[in-house]
């Protein structure tokens, strides 16, 4: 029962990030189900496989319900979202069904990987945070570049299941001109596209070792409803609360959240 506790507060947590930044809620899915997928008897082996599988689930709920939110606002940008996301999905997919879904990709890699993703996020967050706002014009993306960014986008969601919106908001606010608030919105809704495919994936795919325990594929029930449970509630504060913080304040919330997750890992490659 405390681990279902911990369970949903970290889907609170995670949706009023994935609200307040728009990259996801998976910074916080990816501390606690290790454990808690070991805790429940999963083998040892395919732990990041169940840990990738339930994080995506749960942000996709994230997603979708800071999705509803900018959609009432009418800050929801249908073209730009569709187009990234219709490629962010056919890569997850392959980077999925290829490599992540295999046993080539074992704990220490995946703990790599998420280390260098959080790294590039903290330093990329609080460079962001130190430049001053507007002055440049926002820069017009052609199809082949909305496709370069849904492709590394889904490439990341699919090897750590944080969702492409580390990928995504960089390159949109930095690289393109692009104004923090339709980054994130955008963000949001191709983290939704990328998520729902890779996770409609999970429910239907046969694990290496057979193992049931409230599953079904790989995704725990339990798990993923009580995540998604606490997403749902919490993802549409973090939007409302984003639009009254300054940019530097909420990165440097954000920042302590992911040097947690870093810490975490690091810990546990030693």
């Amino acid at each position: 029962m405390q681990d279902f506790l911990l369970l949903f507060v970290m889907g609170l947590v995670g949706g009023f990030l994935a609200g307040l930044i728009g990259i996801g809620g998976g910074v916080m899915y990816i501390l606690v189900l290790p454990y808690l997928l070991l805790n429940m008897g999963f083998p040892q082996e395919e732990i990041v496989q169940y840990t990738i599988a339930n994080s995506l689930f749960g942000t996709t709920f994230a997603a979708l319900s800071g999705n509803i939110a900018l959609m009432k606002r009418k800050e929801f940008f249908w073209k730009q979202v569709i187009s990234i996301g219709f490629f962010g999905a056919i890569c997850s997919m392959l980077v999925l069904l290829l490599f992540v879904n295999t046993p080539l990709y074992q704990r220490d890699q995946f703990n790599i990987v998420v280390i260098l993703i959080m790294f590039f996020i903290a330093v990329r967050t609080l460079m962001q945070s130190r430049k001053p706002i507007g002055g440049e014009y926002e820069k017009k993306p052609s199809f082949l570049g909305l496709g370069g960014i849904g492709a590394a986008a889904g490439t990341v969601s699919a090897l750590s299941g944080l969702g492409g919106g580390t990928v995504i908001i960089p390159i949109l606010n930095s690289g393109l001109k692009m104004p923090m608030h339709k980054a994130k919105s955008i963000s949001l809704g191709v983290i939704f596209i990328t998520s729902f495919v890779l996770s409609v994936y999970n429910i239907f795919e046969t694990p290496m070792i057979e193992y049931s325990n409230q599953s079904t594929g790989y995704i725990v029930w339990p798990l993923a409803l009580i995540i998604s449970l606490g997403v749902i509630i919490g993802s549409p504060f973090g939007v409302i609360v984003g639009r009254k913080l300054s940019n530097r304040l909420i990165s440097y919330i954000f920042v302590l959240f992911v040097l947690v997750v870093i810490a975490d890992k690091v810990i546990q490659l030693i």
